[in-house]
């Protein structure tokens, strides 16, 4: 099968030079002008004068040398005009989102779910792109993870909170399956032990924990061992039959393993065994270091 998947070409734009054809007005316009192009729901290119009277530009040559210097790596020149290419559909969409300019901030709310270790109603934090549910009272941390401004703009706390578990989820069930969410090259795992962990990972999370690295991209997170391995390929299905609420139900209060019930069965190499409750059933799952799946057991 390898042998069949032939590059025909690899090639890249130093990332200084793609950059630096963004610093100015003109070319950010462009960028717009060409995204918000839309015949129904469907982009449509756009032709040049089209285009330049769009960006309110009486030079013509000022523009064309402008936009010429965007072909090719942000915009592309179809037969009726022009258009965006992947890249420059990235970068439209990050900037429709103010995923580089939006500095808002959000003020405790109060969330609808108890503390698991003090029952006191846990809260919710935005800043700096981070959502962030912890009690109040003993500093418990129940979730922490970036998601977009545009969640806040609905003003709702619960679509945000929902906004943000469905953005989670989404996200470790592409990573349960050894794909980067951001750029879709392969993902790596490092299981850690409690007896292994920084002291920054220990205050995140009371159990074992699960490091995630794309070596392409460098995307780096952690998540707790059970709420990445409910979304792996070989324990998803027993879930999904038993109990599938565990896989809609906000992160921050589902439970599906105690934490002192996961045993570290062998050091070298490294094996932990989890029992994961589902409804009534419960799927006892061995992992290695890598998060592989090593054994299975219904208990």
């Amino acid at each position: 099968m390898t042998d069949a998947f032939q590059v025909s070409e690899r090639r890249s734009v130093p990332p200084a030079e793609a950059f630096s054809l963004l610093g100015n007005e003109l070319r950010v316009s462009i960028l717009l002008e060409l995204g918000d192009a839309k015949e129904g729901s469907q982009p449509r290119p756009l032709p040049f004068e089209e285009l330049r009277r769009r960006c309110d530009v009486s030079d013509s040559g000022r523009f064309n040398y402008h936009l010429q210097e965007l072909l090719d790596v942000f915009v592309r020149e179809e037969g009726e005009g022009y258009g965006l290419l992947y890249p420059g559909v990235i970068l439209y969409q990050a900037i429709k989102a103010d995923s580089f300019t939006d500095r808002t901030t959000v003020e405790p709310f109060p969330v609808d779910a108890d503390c698991p270790e003090c029952d006191a109603e846990l809260e919710a934090t935005y800043r700096n792109s981070m959502l962030v549910v912890r009690c109040p009272d003993c500093g418990a941390l129940a979730f922490k993870y970036h998601l977009p401004p545009g969640a806040i703009r609905s003003n709702d706390p619960d679509a945000v909170l929902s906004a943000a578990n469905v953005y989670a989820r989404r996200d470790l069930l592409t990573v349960a399956s050894d794909v980067c969410p951001t750029c879709a090259s392969e993902m790596y795992h490092d299981v850690v032990p409690d007896d292994e962990k920084s002291s920054e990972l220990e205050q995140a999370m009371p159990g074992p924990a699960v490091v995630h690295h794309c070596s392409y991209c460098k995307n780096f997170f952690c998540t707790d061992l059970p709420e990445v391995l409910i979304y792996h390929p070989d324990v998803f299905p027993f879930v999904a039959a038993n109990a599938p609420d565990l896989l809609t139900d906000s992160l921050w209060t589902v439970d599906v393993c105690d934490p002192d019930d996961i045993a570290v069965e062998g050091r070298d190499p490294l094996r932990v065994t989890l029992p994961l409750r589902a409804g009534d059933e419960r799927l006892d799952v061995t992992v290695d270091r890598s998060l592989t799946v090593r054994d299975t057991e219904r208990a």
